[in-house]
């Protein structure tokens, strides 16, 4: 099984090559989507608190890398 290098880690959260997801990759946020959010009602952030499961600190810390490292087009 081929791993994908994380190209930033956090507590929860992690970023690699193909987007954003969950340390034991519970949850999945594909990199093309990591801007959806941007300019409207419903962000990223909304559906991730709502989980209760969420480290939102490390959340936004892995968005914010992912968003930074595939700019808006």
């Amino acid at each position: 099984m081929f791993l994908m290098p994380n190209l930033w880690t956090g507590s929860q959260w992690k970023v690699t090559n193909k987007g954003v997801e969950t340390i034991d990759n519970r949850y999945f946020i594909e990199k093309s989507r990591v801007h959806d959010d941007e300019g409207g009602q419903w962000t990223w952030e909304d559906q991730m608190d709502e989980k209760g499961w969420v480290d939102m600190a490390d959340f936004r810390r892995a968005l914010a890398f992912a968003r930074t490292k595939w700019p808006k087009k």
